[in-house]
């Protein structure tokens, strides 16, 4: 018994030696097959992501020439519509044959009809400028600054080159980067001169999420970048490195250009380590993982494969949607602002009360100027907040009356309030208790801004009763008396009262 007990025990011990070189074996086997596989399944796999990446950059590139070939397509067309008649193009500001009569009646229609294209777009500036250099329409402070001296029309009507079209794109003219012109021929004496603001492409230069690391470039002829996703080479030269790698292809960098109708180029470039950044993780991941199939069964090896597969799973094509909201100040964008507005305005009672309300951060180029744009943009994100806050309470309280708050411009606000039931003196007193209130908050809110920067708040504000108004009619009412608080020394609101079409006396608060 005895001996036979001992024997068992041999046989369990041989059996269990058995069962640890089998295991060994099949570990050290597992070991191999995984190691062939993180050599050659990786290795293929990275040249596939090199390869798709380089495919995807090569879409996306062409998609944002399409992109910003439709962006600036969009200006183009606009400034035709001045073309719509003889009156809007043929005038000239310059003809000493015209009396002071006759000029101010034709610019006044030119005038409006400009307003009418502007706000179709986010322009910040849209102007007809003569050889005189006499202007109809509106020129930013920035673009001012540009010509302490003058010669507006002698700098732009060089641009207007397109021997075909009569126009042209500029950009960096002056060393300004924050805005890119467009200029077109209108006659002999006179060119129509808009600008966008640069950082608006954004919008446009929309990329993947799985090419995060992708830089995006806009640069024109002189390889001058107009935009980059990174900021801080915006008015720079396109680096040597991807200027070389145009022509020669480069280890280190996948890049792609394509040329806009303009003869500007969309230029997109990517690091090829953070290609495969993913690649060389899931290498440390494949292997660890190969440790652990040693000491469990087979299936674990099916999961390894699914592991491997699952990167190349994930490589398709997503955009950004628009939304309604702009994303820096918190309130409407410009289109969703106008677009609520008019359908409140189509819903509204024939006894209803409008107000339409102006707002302009006066000297806000200083604050970008001064404190950098980034600052500036913080500025923006604080008034849409305090107009937000002070407008919150009032909104809880009358639903039916919510004032519909919008950005449309680089710091120009606009709000919407339609009251029904409420005598018009009543709303007229709680309109002013309203902007004084907004105006002191501004100042509080904004004291340090105003110290440097010399920053302050104008307004004007439209308050009619006019049954069937529009939404273009209370604008050109708001912004005429905007107009008015800027011209009599700014920080202050100016109110129109519009009845059935009659305008009256401006009050200047």
């Amino acid at each position: 018994m005895a001996r036979s007990s001992k024997k068992n025990e041999n046989s369990g011990d041989r059996f269990k030696l058995f069962t640890i070189e089998i295991l060994i074996l099949f570990a050290v086997l597992i070991l191999i097959v995984t190691a062939i596989l993180d050599f050659v399944v990786l290795e293929l796999s990275g040249n596939a992501m090199e390869q798709n990446a380089s495919n995807l950059i090569g879409a996306n590139s062409r998609q944002l020439e399409l992109n910003i070939n439709s962006y600036l397509e969009r200006a183009e067309t606009l400034s035709t519509l001045l073309f719509s008649d003889e009156a809007y193009y043929l005038y000239d500001a310059t003809d000493p044959s015209l009396s002071d009569y006759d000029k101010i009646k034709s610019e006044e229609v030119i005038q409006n009809r400009i307003v009418d294209i502007g706000l179709m777009e986010n322009y910040a500036d849209f102007a007809i400028v003569y050889t005189d250099d006499h202007k109809i329409g509106w020129i930013s402070h920035g673009t001012q600054d540009l010509f302490p001296e003058g010669g507006f029309y002698d700098a732009f009507s060089v641009y207007a080159a397109n021997s075909r079209k009569k126009d042209g794109w500029c950009f960096g003219l002056n060393g300004n980067t924050d805005r890119i012109y467009y200029v077109k021929r209108l006659n002999e004496h006179a060119i129509l001169l808009t600008s966008l603001y640069t950082r608006e492409l954004s919008s446009v230069f929309v990329r993947p999420e799985q090419l995060e690391d992708m830089t995006i470039r806009l640069v024109d002829q002189a390889d001058t970048i107009i935009y980059s996703s990174e900021q801080a080479e915006i008015g720079q030269t396109l680096p040597d490195d991807i200027r070389n790698g145009l022509t020669t292809p480069q280890e280190d960098h996948i890049i792609n250009s394509n040329t806009c109708d303009n003869e500007w180029r969309v230029i997109c470039s990517i690091p090829t380590d953070s290609i495969l950044r993913e690649n060389h993780r899931l290498r440390t991941i494949t292997l660890l993982i190969s440790l652990g199939m040693a000491v469990v069964t087979f299936a674990v090896g099916l999961f390894l494969i699914t592991r491997l597969s699952k990167p190349m799973d994930g490589m398709v094509t997503s955009l950004q949607n628009k939304a309604d909201t702009d994303r820096l100040s918190g309130v409407l964008n410009k289109g969703a602002f106008q677009e609520m507005a008019e359908n409140r305005l189509s819903r509204s009672d024939s006894g209803q009360v409008h107000i339409f309300v102006m707002l302009d951060v006066d000297n806000f180029k200083q604050v970008n100027d001064k404190m950098g744009h980034a600052y500036g943009d913080q500025v923006i994100s604080r008034l849409g907040r305090l107009i937000r806050r002070l407008y919150r309470k009032d909104n809880r309280a009358n639903s039916d009356r919510e004032t519909i708050i919008g950005r449309i411009g680089g710091d120009e606000f606009s709000l919407y309030t339609g009251c029904s039931g409420i005598d018009e003196k009543d709303i007229t007193l709680a309109v002013k208790e309203q902007m004084d209130l907004l105006m002191s908050s501004f100042e509080k809110e904004f004291e340090k801004e105003k110290e440097s920067c010399n920053i302050s708040l104008s307004a004007g504000v439209c308050v009619t009763d006019q049954a069937g108004v529009s939404f273009q009619e209370l604008y050109e009412h708001a912004d005429k008396a905007l107009y008015t608080s800027k011209q009599s020394g700014k920080a202050q609101y100016t109110l129109t009262l519009v009845s059935q079409g009659k305008e009256d006396a401006h009050e200047s608060e």
